[in-house]
């Protein structure tokens, strides 16, 4: 059974995507300063953007189809893995297996291991450093196989609000006794590292997971109940919201939230404004194009970025980037390169591998479906 297609979702994806471009390009920019490297450091949230509209799509996905969990695992495998396993293959021959920031000791087998298993994103030293981001695969592919029980427990309002509780609570608990027994677990692993993957990893990112089961209560029982104007300003609070996070980043702890949660809450109101039809100018084909091709583009911005400063580094610049410093020209001359080298790398691997892949993992699915009946 095909699910419906929402556009809205397309665009958030393609708004996650260029948020996630924008903060990596920026890193090749020292000289970006001031609120302008405030914003752009805020790009990074384009990720928890992305968990919120996973949550979203795969509850209205599960409720569409309703054929069960197996199903449902070899869709999610079929969806991520043949991209993702390229993208294994593909960073190793580029960086190798030698010391990075989040492998100091370098690469492993059982760090590649655990990578093609999606099970890296458990230790610190494997969460991030087989291939770049590869965090956020290990804690989507984390709330894909718990993502059933959670569909039996969450039921409605009352249940999805005291899962977001329990998972801030939660969240917090874990952190900090981890944090405070770090010496215990990872006695040889830096303060710094330890930090970036209790801020990375699956039990962090839950309660931006939750608010997204949230969001599904919200548009199903609340839309169309707000009038434009009011819809309109709603949006406009979302986004002096989100700027205000990147300017004033304590105010998140005034919330007694994370940074995380406190972005995802400002991007579901977001994102319900947009499924209730405000900014329809917000939902543009070529952002609802690059929302669909995002999961290949997310991967090809680190080769795009990577391979240009390992060219570099050579003293070769194949853009003739000309400006004096690094700073905001340089960024947004930069930036235009990538998007553009992405997002024609993209489209070829979503038409190509993608596409056929998700299709072999449907006829495998409606195979399995016809042998069982």
């Amino acid at each position: 059974m095909e699910t419906k297609h929402f556009e809205f979702i397309d665009a958030l994806r393609g708004y996650a995507i260029l948020g996630v471009m924008v903060v990596h390009t920026s890193q090749a920019a020292p000289d970006l300063l001031g609120v302008g490297r405030l914003l752009v450091d805020q790009g990074a949230r384009g990720v928890q953007l992305f968990f919120i509209a996973s949550a979203l799509t795969l509850v209205l996905s599960w409720n569409a189809r309703n054929d069960g969990v197996i199903p449902f695992y070899l869709r999610r495998l079929f969806r991520i893995a043949p991209m993702f396993w390229l993208g294994i293959l593909f960073f190793l021959c580029l960086d190798g297996f030698g010391p990075r920031y989040f492998a100091p000791n370098g690469i492993d087998i059982f760090s590649v291991l655990l990578t093609i298993f999606f099970l890296h994103g458990w230790i610190p030293d494997t969460i991030t450093s087989v291939v770049p981001g590869g965090w956020s695969i290990a804690v989507e592919m984390t709330f894909y196989f718990v993502f059933p029980l959670f569909m039996l427990l969450i039921r409605g309002w009352r249940s999805a609000f005291s899962f977001f509780l329990l998972s801030v609570f939660l969240s917090k608990i874990v952190f900090d006794y981890l944090w405070n027994h770090r010496v215990v677990y990872w006695p040889d692993v830096s303060d710094a590292l330890v930090s970036a993957f209790l801020n990375l990893w699956f039990p962090t990112q839950l309660p931006v997971f939750a608010v997204g089961f949230l969001l599904f209560f919200f548009i199903r029982d609340c839309k169309g109940f707000i009038s434009k104007p009011w819809l309109n300003a709603l949006l406009f609070a979302s986004v002096l919201s989100m700027v205000a996070l990147a300017l004033r980043p304590e105010l998140a702890g005034k919330l007694r939230l994370n940074t995380y949660t406190a972005y995802g809450v400002c991007f579901s109101v977001f994102a319900f404004c947009l499924a209730d039809g405000a900014a329809r100018w917000l939902v543009v084909a070529p952002v609802r194009y690059l929302g669909k091709i995002s999961f290949s583009a997310y991967l090809w911005h680190f080769a795009v970025l990577g391979t240009l400063g390992k060219l570099a580094a050579i003293g070769i610049n194949p853009l003739s980037l000309m400006t004096p410093t690094r700073g905001t020209l340089f960024f947004f001359e930069l930036f235009v390169y990538v998007v553009l080298a992405t997002g024609i790398l993209s489209a070829l691997t979503y038409k190509f591998i993608e596409r056929p892949m998700i299709k072999v993992g449907n006829k495998i699915i409606s195979y399995a479906v016809i042998r069982r009946s």
